[in-house]
């Protein structure tokens, strides 16, 4: 950080989790500043830049400004070629984070440090803490003249010497706090220039509530909405940080829940970030997805029709050059739907950390051997995100290949080294061992400190598996979830149901236990009487645990069945899917295809038939008329292709025989890869209601890179099994 920074700041609040992102030049500028005067304010339009598009935007390749369309569009209207696929690749695409960290270092920091160079204050709300800190790092705020980081809902000391950049939140609470800063003129807090960003689109009542501020309106240099109220996960994948339970969803009396209205703004802006009005989808058979498809219909339309100066994908619009891109599809999907997934044990490496080890956001906390004693341990603690690339490369892996890779890296490492420290040393090196290792390798240590972090976490989990007895469990819930054993075999539902009643009596955690019989009523689609209550006398659970398997029926589960032949109708069509997925698909990387990890998403079936452009016009239709020519594809080669991956996955499945759990089923394959960020034809969101799993997120960049068509995936949060049990039991109102 620059010398210039002012004294006294170090004991001020910080950005304490941050995601580091460089910028650029020649980037499109998105948010607009606006000399304010409290005259002007009187037109919210001219004053107030409710696009965070902006009124110029910069060529890419040239740097010329050129001004957006501001011609009326039709809202709706559908063009013959956008929805399909390019035949022709584009230029390597941005991510979503590569986006949103170019709006706020770009568009807000550097943007109020042109108009007003010198050190500023930057406040915030919790929101928009949350957003600044999942994408953007320290560095780059400090280096566009940030000087300190406030708390809006703190105490704070006056700066009457320092202009204030605010980011909040577009709520009553957090403009009356602002309001506070500047209402009495003999305690302002801050300097002559005010720079205030809402993280969404602002209501005109607390438009007025700021005009009716004179101290805060004279200094305003800026008011805009940024749109950008969502916290990003991934590169490619993101949360809203809803706050509603999940029974908010489904347990509604009549109307439109407030919760659905909260989502489909936050939706808008994520829109409006990446300039894409898409097409909307979802299942047919859901009611949540269907009204949340029309509340987003909506008010999609209504950010376009205020904002005539917006471009979006698609519409031949597009000011980039070599920029546009087909018009993009959002697919709506219902956690309801499908609440098996969540609660399978899955062994590829993230989900195994999230699954099993405790973790505070990005960060995990583990015990390693001091490096200059390895007898004696201490803390440390690492983000895992994507500013880790070890993370990054390793997450969607099965952690047997996760373990046996860092070993050999390390192996590499220590037996490449001049000094030949533990020359001759096999290939399980203890983890003592790796720590003296790191002592006599000094030149090596930043690459093998960061290669036996991840090998610590990784044995740290395969501790976990192996204490709980995970394997035979695991084994278990495959059988249930797919109907075949290891060997491919299809046993008698009775001689499952006797190896879960075994399992429940040895585990001694009672969510352990309510998660397996979880399992096995759902992928039955309800247990026989006689069965149910056979393995309730083995679970021994509490009454919390009985209600949180009462409340599936609150969504259309069945809890009690007495067909086994042929599962029911119910569950939103649920099994149907299920079964047709299990018996179909086939995986896209075989490396992470194990014995013990056979079971597959429905969302991968899905996923797949979107973006080839198959996805079932009559079960997943568009509330915007697709192009006629996608429709006639979707409906003539679905089919077709459903019969082909039938054959396919049949074929493979005959030839893979393990004799071990954890070895690889079938013949390997080389992972496809996409050349690079370089994706085809329009963008594909997918939003998940009630939160996705980390199995489903791995699923969506696994499609992603064999079928390089971009996906960004979303949800109201991403859960754990654990996050997901006390989810459903929310449901008892």
């Amino acid at each position: 950080m620059s010398s210039a920074r002012k004294p006294g700041t170090s004991s001020r609040q910080k950005v304490t989790s941050a995601r580091s992102g460089s910028s650029s030049g020649g980037v499109p500028s998105r948010v607009a500043s606006a000399q304010s005067k409290s005259s002007s304010l009187s037109d919210r339009g001219s004053a107030f830049i409710s696009s965070s598009a902006g009124v110029t935007r910069s060529d890419r390749s040239s740097g010329t400004a050129s001004s957006s369309s501001g011609k009326s569009r039709d809202v709706g209207r559908s063009r013959s070629g956008e929805g399909l696929s390019s035949t022709s690749k584009l230029p390597p695409q941005e991510s979503l984070m590569e986006i949103v960290q170019k709006r706020f270092v770009n568009d807000v920091f550097e943007s109020a440090a042109k108009t007003h160079p010198g050190w500023k204050i930057l406040i915030v709300d919790e929101p928009g803490m949350k957003v600044i800190s999942s994408a953007v790092g320290m560095y780059d705020i400090m280096e566009r003249q940030i000087s300190i980081v406030e708390s809006l809902d703190k105490k704070r000391a006056p700066f009457k010497d320092m202009a204030a950049v605010y980011i909040l939140a577009p709520t009553k609470d957090s403009v009356r706090k602002l309001i506070a800063d500047y209402e009495d003129k003999t305690k302002v807090l801050y300097g002559k220039s005010v720079f205030l960003y809402f993280l969404g689109p602002i209501s005109n009542n607390l438009i007025e509530e700021i005009k009716g501020c004179k101290q805060l309106i004279k200094r305003l240099k800026a008011l805009s909405e940024i749109n950008v109220d969502f916290l990003i996960q991934e590169s490619r994948a993101f949360t809203l940080d809803v706050p509603a339970p999940f029974g908010s969803y489904y347990l509604r009396s009549s109307g439109v829940s407030s919760a659905e209205k909260h989502v489909a703004d936050k939706l808008v802006t994520l829109c409006a970030t990446l300039n894409e009005y898409p097409y909307i989808r979802y299942p047919q058979s859901s009611g949540v997805c269907s009204s949340l498809a029309g509340i987003f219909k909506v008010k999609m339309d209504d950010y376009v029709k205020s904002n005539p100066t917006w471009w979006y994908h698609g519409s031949g619009n597009c000011p980039i050059r070599n920029g546009e891109r087909d018009r993009s599809t959002l697919l709506l999907l219902d956690r309801a739907s499908d609440c098996l997934t969540p609660l399978m044990h899955d062994f590829t490496y993230q989900a195994m950390v999230h699954d099993l080890l405790t973790m505070e956001g990005d960060k995990i906390t583990y015990q390693a051997e001091k490096a200059d004693n390895p007898n004696q341990k201490e803390d440390k603690d690492v983000l895992l995100n994507e500013k880790d690339h070890v993370w990054v490369e390793m997450r969607g892996n099965h952690i047997a290949q996760v373990i046996e890779v860092l070993s050999g890296r390390i192996n590499e490492v220590v037996n490449s080294s001049t000094t030949r420290v533990h020359k001759g040393s096999s290939a399980n090196m203890s983890i003592s061992e790796l720590a003296s290792a790191l002592k006599d390798l000094p030149e090596y240590r930043e690459v093998m400190s960061k290669l036996s972090q991840h090998l610590h976490i990784a044995h740290d989990c395969m501790e976990k598996f192996n204490r709980a007895g995970l394997l035979d469990l695991a084994d278990i819930e495959q059988t249930l979830a797919t109907g075949k054993d290891e060997d491919g075999r299809s046993p008698k539902l009775t001689e499952t149901i006797s190896r879960c009643e075994s399992a429940l009596i040895r585990l001694q955690d009672p969510d352990d236990r309510l998660r397996l019989i979880l399992i096995a009523t759902i992928s039955q689609n309800g247990l026989s009487s006689a069965d149910r209550d056979r393995l309730l006398r083995a679970a021994q659970l509490g009454r919390s645990q009985l209600e949180t398997l009462e409340n599936l029926s609150r969504i259309g589960i069945n809890t009690v069945s007495n067909n086994f032949s042929t599962p029911t109708s119910g569950n939103n069509g649920f099994f149907a899917s299920i079964k047709s997925t299990l018996s179909t698909s086939t995986s896209f990387d075989d490396d992470s295809e194990y014995a013990s990890s056979r079971y597959s998403p429905p969302i991968k079936s899905i996923l797949n038939d979107l973006v080839t452009n198959q996805l079932s016009m009559d079960e997943y239709p568009s509330v915007i008329p697709m192009p006629m020519s996608a429709a006639t594809t979707s409906a003539l080669m679905g089919s077709a292709r459903r019969r082909s991956k039938a054959a396919e996955g049949s074929s493979r499945k005959s030839k893979a025989g393990p004799t071990d759990k954890w070895s690889k089923m079938g013949d390997s394959m080389t992972k496809a890869t996409s050349g690079g960020a370089m994706y085809t034809g329009g963008r594909n969101l997918v939003f998940m209601v009630g939160g996705l799993s980390y199995s489903e997120l791995r699923v969506a960049r696994d499609i992603m890179e064999r079928e390089s068509r971009e996906i960004i995936a979303g949800s109201t949060k991403f859960v754990n099994p654990s996050e997901f049990l006390e989810d459903l039991h929310t449901l008892a109102g």
